[in-house]
């Protein structure tokens, strides 16, 4: 009989869950083309899609983002998904310090350069998500954008929330770091008691190695939970992926910014190993 151990991850905080299973690689991180040599490939991965968004701006572009840009830098954040033969999927995520020019970028993410696959002990490429932060400085005299070299964002977009979600269990506290400790600890045990592992683990035959599905939803201004879209290699898969969605049970309070109710996008990546 196969054994599972499940993993997950919640995006939202990006802080690992314990667990049980150390999950091996053969490589541990997707590979843009020219790092195949470089040791620090999430580095170079960040260098070289830097560049690229460069190359992919067009002088009018960025002539728009220098103008309504309200500070000397704008910063980007990505979170690129990638699937199991290193192509980027719908899923990926662009976000800006300046909001005019986000849907300019759709079209970017959609020609992005495939990635070799991170790849699991038996060498099967495994289904990835990169979160990368990008800043630049402007340059009025020339009109252009310049990378800022080992960028490190002080912002990320859920930091804008001026409260998180309060899940069911979690009203104890104010505190966002709290709450998000609360939350992924409330869901990974939902994971736990909810998702049948072993069902289909044997009743799908699936390959040994790590397996992936990606859940998103959003917590909408009400605190109700809305399936967004479920990813995953197999249709049994995406139907428990769903199933596992609707099981999660609304919050008793939503997310605030500026003092008023919104909606909050969530991703859950919930990964399995079988051997």
């Amino acid at each position: 009989m196969k054994k599972i151990f499940l993993v997950s991850l919640l995006a939202f905080s990006m802080s690992c869950f314990a667990q049980s299973k150390v999950l091996k690689y053969n490589t541990d991180f997707v590979i843009f083309e020219g790092c195949d040599s470089i040791i620090n490939k999430e580095k170079c991965f960040k260098e070289k899609s830097s560049r690229y968004i460069l190359e992919q701006l067009t002088d009018s572009l960025q002539t728009k983002l220098i103008r309504n840009s309200k500070k000397d830098t704008i910063t980007m954040s990505i979170r690129f998904f990638f699937d199991e033969e290193g192509n980027i999927t719908k899923e990926s995520h662009f976000y800006s310090s300046v909001d005019s020019i986000s849907k300019h970028f759709e079209q970017l993410l959609i020609k992005f350069p495939r990635v070799k696959p991170m790849r699991d002990e038996f060498d099967r490429g495994v289904a990835s998500f990169v979160n990368s932060f990008y800043g630049f400085t402007l340059d009025t005299i020339t009109n252009k954008l310049l990378p800022i070299n080992d960028f490190e964002p002080t912002e990320v977009p859920y930091a804008f929330l001026d409260k998180l979600p309060v899940y069911k269990g979690c009203e104890d506290t104010n505190d966002n770091e709290l709450l998000s400790k609360c939350i992924n600890s409330s869901l990974k045990r939902h994971l736990q008691e909810n998702f049948r592992a072993d069902l289909l683990a044997n009743g799908l035959d699936l390959p040994l190695g790590i397996n992936s599905i990606f859940l998103f939803f959003t917590i909408d201004k009400t605190g109700k939970i809305i399936p967004t879209s479920v990813r995953a290699p197999h249709p049994i898969l995406k139907m428990e992926g769903l199933r596992l969605i609707k099981a999660i049970p609304d919050v008793d309070s939503p997310g605030y910014l500026d003092g008023k109710a919104v909606s909050v996008p969530f991703f859950l990546p919930l990964k399995f190993l079988i051997e």
